[in-house]
Order: C-alpha cells, then structure tokens, then sequence
C-alpha cells in the first residue's frame, strides 16, 4: 500500500541514517510518494508520475526516499525516472538472486552501472541506452554525496568527494557563497598519498590558509598530477626515501612535468596535448609537493595519528627542502612595453569616440581611426557603459556630466 511505512534497524550500533529519517517529511517516507507532497509537479521532473519504491528492502528503500527529497530541497527536480528504473533494476535483481550491497551508501557508480547493464541483458538482450545511463547517473552524483556528507562520522575532508553543494560542513570564504563547483581526491589512485592530501588541505581549508576555489581548482590537479608521476616508479614509495636524494627525485617530476601531453587530466584536454607549458606551472605542481611533505613532516604526532606509521614517517624537511629547491626563478618582465603601451595620440582617440556609447542605434557619428580615416559609425545605444568609463582629465564637453545630460536627451 502507498501508506506503508517500514522501519530502519540498526546493526551493532545507531546508524547515522536513523536521524535523517526521523527528520524526513511523513509524506516522503511512503513506498509510493507523490500522493500530499506539497508543489509535486515543481519539485519533479516527471510530471503527475509517482516514486515506486515497493519492494525494496530498507536501508535502500528509505535512502532512496531521502535522496529523492534532497533533490527536490537542493532546488533541482527529483529524478523520478531515474529512481524508479533503478528501484526496477533491484527489484528484478530479488527475484533473481542476483546480489548488490544492501545500501546506496556502500553501492558506488560502476556497482550501479553494472546492475544496469546486467538488468537491459537479461531483460532485452542489448546494453542501455545512453539516456538510461544518464538517469540513472543523476542519483549517484549530487544526492548520493548529500547523502554519504550527512552519514559521515568522520571529518568532511575524510571522504573521497567533496561538494559544498553537498557537504555543508565545507568552510568557503564569504565570495564563495555559490560554489556549485567540487572536486574528487578520489582521482588520486595511491591510498597512502590521497588520505595525507585530503587532511594536508582539509586542515588548511579550516584554518583559512586556503580558500576552497584555490583547494578544487588548483591543488588537487597539483596532486594528481604527482599520483600520475608515481605510475612510472616500481615502487612510488622510493620518493619519500633517502632525503640526500629529493633533488634528483623532483628534478625527475619537473622535467616530466614539462611535457604537456603528461599534465592532461581530461579527454577534452587533448587541445593543449603540444602547448608549452608556462613555469609557472610547473612551479605550482612543484610547491603543491614540497607543501605536503613539509606539513607532514612538521605534524609528526597528528600524522601518525592520522595516516598511520608507514609511509610517511620518513617524511623530512629536508624532503621538502629538496622539492622548492626545485622551483625556478622567472625573471620579471616590465609591464610598461611596446605592446602595452598606449600613446598620447591613441588615448585621445578614446574620449573622443566616447559619446558614440550613448548615441541610439538610429543615430550615427564620424569617429577618426587609427590611421587617421574618418568613418562613420551607428550609436551603440548604452548610455549606462558611457557613464561608467571616467575621463579625468576629459575637456568640459567630454566630461562625465555632460554624457548624463546627453544620454538623457537620447533616452527622451
């Protein structure tokens, strides 16, 4: 029936669900929603249709539920196409005795994605669709994450993908109040280096030293280019050897580094696979490195607490001396040159053709070129972009006032 509601039950202690359950909407825990949801056609994506979740056995039930409502919260649509192939594909994998984890919380991507295919094979004989997959993809990236963030017991720099959209507990600057954008330490494939870069930046995002556009966009591509580099070692725990020999070891990374087609992290990269690499790239990539030993080293208790004895006790300064010892000088270039210089004549022309901002479209203007033409020119008719470029040293005519009363005149 689709008031029928069934109850979580903890195993060896209070499951971290059990709050969010208990917090949910009473129409939202049905095992067919949409019958008293307030605004149902807003908040879905699928018209008058329901979410069928009968069936299911809990906890899957239930976290479905909870993902379909943080959807429609998240102000996105819930995915109610998407969450009832999905409840299909379980339900038919029951009756088969086909096995899958017993929660969305320990069932990732490729898990799911496997079930699909299996699911479209022995139903159709054929693979999905593209727009099956892509349904099905929605559940397992936002409202997934929401749901791991909030079942989390450990630190929000602990898990393997971060999203503030997700995870509120992630510190942003006060410019940073819409960043929809996250990233995934999980991209890092060596489980000793990604757990000491998730609390390496975690610790420095909550400290302020870093801001979370520097941590998504910047550092983690840093690291992530180093777990690439360590593909190429036997063993890559030979880089945190002998510190005697760190120099060598980073003067490795930066002429690997140097190639362009070994910095691409992305198939839609490809385009840059032969633009030189500026070095101040390289520099960055370099820095990101000898800022992670160095923090590790210098936290030697809180290390071993966190990361464990091996690997990186061996961690010196001396290790992180050896990598920024590696950073190259890049000679400063005069800002004031041939190619950005502006000279007496060209910066006349400027206030010169100003009014031609504030001229209706209808209106036309001999504006002088730079080779001295006269030509004729039709009004732009943005009087506002007129005003907002001052002239301060601009003769009375050209004066900001003046193109007030000019643009006035035009909006008349």
């Amino acid at each position: 029936m689709a008031g029928e509601q069934r109850h979580l039950h903890a195993v060896g202690g209070e499951d971290p669900f059990r709050r969010l359950w208990s917090e949910l909407p009473e129409p939202w825990t049905r095992v067919v929603i949409g019958d008293d949801v307030e605004d149902w056609d807003r908040i879905t994506e699928n018209g008058d249709r329901r979410i069928d979740l009968r069936g299911l056995p809990d906890p899957l039930r239930s976290e479905l539920a909870w993902m379909s409502h943080w959807q429609a919260m998240d102000g996105t649509r819930s995915a109610v196409l998407g969450t009832n192939q999905f409840a299909n594909i379980l339900r038919r994998a029951i009756r088969d005795d086909r096995p899958f984890p017993t929660s969305i919380r320990t069932m990732d991507w490729e898990t799911a994605g496997a079930l699909q295919r299996w699911f479209y094979a022995t139903r159709w004989g054929r693979l999905p669709p593209h727009g099956s997959i892509a349904r099905l993809r929605v559940i397992f990236r936002f409202s997934r994450l929401a749901l791991l963030a909030r079942c989390s017991d450990g630190p929000w720099w602990s898990l393997d993908e971060w999203h503030p959209r997700c995870d509120p507990r992630i510190p942003l600057a006060e410019h940073e109040p819409q960043a929809h954008y996250g990233c995934s330490p999980s991209k890092i494939t060596h489980p000793w280096l990604r757990e000491a870069v998730k609390w390496w930046l975690g610790t420095q995002l909550e400290a302020g030293i870093l801001r979370w556009s520097t941590v998504s966009q910047e550092r983690i591509r840093c690291l992530v280019r180093f777990d690439r580099w360590l593909e190429t070692f036997t063993d890559p725990l030979d880089v945190l050897g002998d510190p005697a020999h760190a120099v060598q070891v980073a003067a490795a990374f930066r002429r690997w580094d140097a190639d362009p087609a070994n910095r691409l992290l992305r198939q839609n990269e490809q385009r840059f696979a032969h633009k030189p690499v500026h070095p101040r790239q390289i520099n960055d990539d370099l820095r990101a490195i000898a800022e992670l030993f160095a923090f590790v080293a210098a936290n030697p208790a809180e290390a071993r607490q966190v990361l464990g004895v091996r690997p990186w006790t061996r961690v010196t300064d001396a290790h992180a001396a050896g990598w920024i010892r590696q950073v190259s000088r890049i000679p400063h270039q005069r800002d004031l040159n041939d190619e950005h210089y502006v000279d007496d004549h060209a910066l006349a022309q400027i206030p010169a053709a100003l009014p031609l901002l504030g001229l209706g479209r209808s209106e036309q203007m001999a504006v002088t070129c730079g080779d001295g033409q006269q030509v004729t020119a039709r009004g732009v008719d943005d009087p506002q972009a007129m005003r907002m470029i001052p002239i301060p040293h601009a003769p009375p005519s050209l004066r900001n006032d003046h193109l007030v009363s000019l643009s006035d005149r035009n909006a008349a």
